[in-house]
């Protein structure tokens, strides 16, 4: 082999060798580094927004009566524990819509990273100037309600119901696109229930202590 073509030939195996190093050295280190600053702070906002639905829609307080009766026979034995599904179900949906609107209007933000972040070193971790990339958070959201019994004492059983949002994001960087489950649950009533609460539940079974998911 010629001098020249040779001196080429250990030029260009270099020059592979070091790319495919700072590829594999790049993917390893530095995105999951800078992804992990991108995805706390994207984090942030979405769980703002899903909180911000949740208070608008129920901020006032919910009246368990609203969501819950207690039926009862002639000889005041409790039969079951009734759900009123229509009045879950508008509740359910106008915080899912309104989580998924607050989700939809965040749009394309820019967040600022330190640049010896992107090092991958910790020593150099939130040092230097900041450098700023574009992110763009694409998320749905859903709403359940949750319904626990837990034993209070001698024939007393504690009703707790729980809205439990879940937000699933994209989130579109120009190095990556992970994706992050936002989720925010939040008491809304409970109810005090003296008497035995019967296995039967609005159609289905409950135990105490146990939980029941009523999502609509």
């Amino acid at each position: 082999m010629k001098p020249g073509i040779f001196r080429i030939a250990v030029a260009l195996t270099l020059f592979v060798a070091a790319f495919i190093f700072c590829t594999v050295y790049f993917r390893n280190n530095i995105v999951p580094t800078v992804m992990g600053s991108a995805i706390a702070e994207v984090r942030a906002m979405c769980t703002n927004s899903v909180n911000l639905a949740v208070t608008a829609v129920v901020g006032g307080g919910l009246e368990y009566d609203d969501l819950f009766s207690v039926v009862k026979n002639e000889d005041g034995d409790i039969e079951m524990v009734q759900a009123n599904s229509p009045e879950i179900n508008m509740i359910a949906r106008e915080i899912a819509n309104l989580a998924q609107a607050n989700l939809d209007e965040l749009g394309l933000k820019e967040i600022s990273i330190p640049i010896g972040t992107f090092t991958g070193l910790a020593l150099l971790m939130g040092l230097g100037p900041d450098v700023t990339i574009s992110v763009m958070p694409i998320g749905s959201a859903l709403c359940d309600f949750v319904s626990y019994f837990t034993s209070a004492g001698i024939n007393q059983t504690l009703h707790k119901i729980y809205i439990d949002v879940h937000a699933t994001i994209n989130i579109v960087t120009p190095i990556d696109e992970p994706t992050i489950t936002v989720k925010a649950e939040v008491l809304v009533a409970e109810n005090l229930i003296v008497g035995n609460v019967p296995q039967f539940y609005f159609g289905g079974t409950v135990q105490n202590g146990g939980f029941l998911d009523l999502a609509p």
